[in-house]
């Protein structure tokens, strides 16, 4: 049931509550612009479900001209890069959601954008990489025919499934933010400093995501989609509260990254200063050495001590008690 990128581009299945089965395109594109022209009931028991991986001229073709999908949502979705939006067309409406997938060995979370057009009796997904939660649902569904009976139900089961993929996301987050910790209070600077831009850069593109996403499912508890049942806007207020706990998370984790930031820039002024205040002190004991040295330096002929037995002892003895003096004051100062 699991798709992969050389595998077809185009998937179609029809169930009627009580079977799931495959059909071809052409049957799949019929029953879209048979719902699209004859408005059916959204409790008709009657459902399609078309799912495009990785879209080029041709399935935007089939998209456009033989499922009569408008041209607008159809070079959406080919572009890509679209802001979570929801678009109202005449019979249907177009969303654009995305999922996350985690790489584990370079530790980096990556965005997937997914298309969905909700009509009367069918349901597209149109996507340019394998999407984990829409297989899944696509085998739930054959295995279970009745799970599935109308778009509402099946637009809820997707974006639950997307919301709740985002849950281990955080998690990976959360551990990855004691990482920073341990390494900004132990003295790694350098490399914590840069993995916390990294990770702060991540939370931002999150953010951007789930705060427009938020506002996607805010539209199906206004009630002001048509093929959404009544009953169904309890499942859809769950699902936002998820994203609202997810994008709370969020919000909190880039407080603490910024905070982590705050401390290791003090931590480096600190440093920095500790390196000035030993330096001073180490400049300031070798001038006033340097200085005796200057002073019995000095050629002229009538110089007191020049002459003397003891002169060059009694410098060097001045020199060492001068530097002995400093070395105590700036240690009893926490300088040295």
């Amino acid at each position: 049931m699991g798709s992969d990128q050389n595998g077809p581009k185009i998937r179609c299945y029809a169930g009627d509550g009580d079977t799931v089965q495959a059909i071809d395109k052409d049957e799949a594109a019929a029953r879209v612009r048979q719902a699209l022209a004859t408005s059916p009931p959204a409790d008709t028991p009657s459902l399609t479900w078309i799912d495009v991986l990785s879209p080029t001229a041709e399935e935007a073709a089939f998209l456009r001209d033989r499922a009569l999908i408008h041209p607008l949502a159809v070079e959406d979705c080919l572009r890509g890069r679209q802001r979570p939006k929801i678009d109202r067309y005449d019979n249907y409406s177009f969303l654009v959601v995305y999922t996350t997938q985690l790489n584990l060995d370079r530790e980096r979370m990556a965005l997937n954008e997914v298309h969905l057009f909700i009509g009367p009796t069918f349901f597209i997904t149109v996507h340019d990489k394998v999407i984990p939660e829409v297989d899944e649902l696509l085998a739930e569904w054959c295995e279970d025919p009745a799970r599935f009976n109308d778009s509402g139900t099946v637009a809820h089961a997707v974006l639950d499934a997307i919301t709740d993929n985002y849950f281990p996301v955080i998690e990976h987050f959360s551990d990855y933010l004691a990482k920073l910790e341990e390494g900004v209070f132990s003295g790694l600077a350098e490399s914590s400093i840069e993995q916390a831009l990294r990770f702060r850069r991540e939370l931002v593109l999150l953010r951007r995501v789930l705060a427009p996403q938020r506002d996607v499912l805010s539209s199906f508890l206004r009630r002001d989609l048509p093929f959404v049942h009544p009953e169904l806007i309890p499942y859809f207020q769950n699902v936002h509260d998820h994203i609202l706990r997810v994008a709370e998370e969020i919000d909190t984790f880039r407080e603490l990254v910024a905070g982590l930031m705050e401390v290791n820039s003090g931590n480096s002024a600190n440093q920095l200063n500790r390196t000035m205040q030993t330096l001073t002190g180490w400049s300031i004991i070798l001038m006033s050495m340097a200085l005796i040295a200057g002073i019995y330096g000095m050629n002229f002929v009538f110089m007191p001590e020049l002459r003397w037995r003891w002169g060059y002892l009694f410098a060097l003895i001045t020199m060492l008690v001068t530097g002995a003096a400093l070395l105590r004051f700036f240690r009893k100062r926490g300088w040295l």
